[in-house]
């Protein structure tokens, strides 16, 4: 029979969502190693946990697998004991719980068949084929990887430049005289950035550099006086396929939930006796 129980305190918050779940009322046929906990000599097994964990792991976190299985059998059996109470008390044959499992039993059978029916949709190639087709569309942006040395005065970014020439690692000088903080610590090392990223200055001074070349005269900014290295140019990279791949193929699934749903509605007599409303657009903060 399927239940509908609260979430109780310990680790759980309570009354943030019901967990509809299977209990099992035959429970013999369970492995000794399966059963979790036993209420009045009925069993909790693994089985019981596995459903409750996929409705209630978000609220776990990042919780240590054995504190997360305890939390998760506590849980359990307060619901076992609290819905056999109920069963004692005579509200399974009330017309209220009836509508509600009536409700709860369409809610899942859908999400079920539709997490099966989308399953044939979202493979493995066609999420790859969604990442090729994007991928394609995203247009190059350049990159440049820049380190920089910042200093106080002219004469200061001369003898910098000075010591370039000689031979003296930028990396060295960065860290032995920048006055940028952050970067210093990296050997003057900014990163791969995009036009814009960094003050117009030493924008300007980079895109005239060949990439293993420095400024050969100070670059003067409302920060001070910088020389910079151009260590590395390229294309932004697109982002990897296993980092957007959860995103892929959730759209696929919802857009296949879509495609099932429309055609279904299209085959079903549906006489909808309200008026059809358009929920009002929530406001996003756009102008559109």
């Amino acid at each position: 029979m399927t239940i509908l129980v609260s979430a109780p305190s310990r680790g759980l918050r309570p009354l943030a969502f019901a967990l509809l779940i299977t209990t099992i009322s035959g429970s013999a046929f369970a492995q000794a190693d399966d059963v979790v906990a036993r209420v009045n000599g009925k069993d909790i097994t693994r089985a019981d946990v596995s459903v409750a964990e996929e409705m209630y792991g978000p609220q776990l976190g990042t919780m240590p697998a054995d504190a997360r299985l305890s939390v998760i059998v506590d849980t359990l059996i307060e619901m076992r004991i609290i819905s056999d109470a109920a069963k004692d008390a005579g509200i399974d044959d009330q017309d209220d719980y009836k509508r509600q499992m009536e409700f709860f039993e369409r809610q899942t059978l859908r999400a079920i068949f539709m997490e099966q029916k989308a399953a044939d949709t979202v493979t493995d190639e066609a999420a790859r084929q969604i990442y090729d087709r994007q991928i394609a569309l995203i247009p190059a942006i350049p990159e440049r990887r820049l380190r920089h040395i910042l200093v106080a005065s002219e004469d200061e970014a001369k003898q910098v430049i000075a010591s370039l020439a000689e031979g003296t690692p930028f990396a060295k000088l960065a860290a032995d005289r920048s006055l940028d903080v952050v970067s210093k610590a990296n050997g003057g090392d900014l990163g791969f950035i995009v036009e814009g990223q960094t003050v117009p200055e030493v924008d300007q001074a980079a895109r005239e550099l060949k990439v293993g070349e420095f400024t050969k005269e100070p670059v003067r900014s409302a920060f001070g006086f910088h020389v910079v290295l151009l260590e590395e140019s390229r294309d932004r990279p697109p982002p990897a396929f296993e980092l957007v791949e959860p995103q892929i193929r959730q759209s696929l699934k919802a857009a296949e939930e879509r495609r099932i749903s429309g055609e279904l509605r299209a085959a079903a007599k549906v006489e909808k006796l309200v008026p059809d409303v358009a929920p009002p657009q929530e406001d996003d903060g756009h102008d559109h």
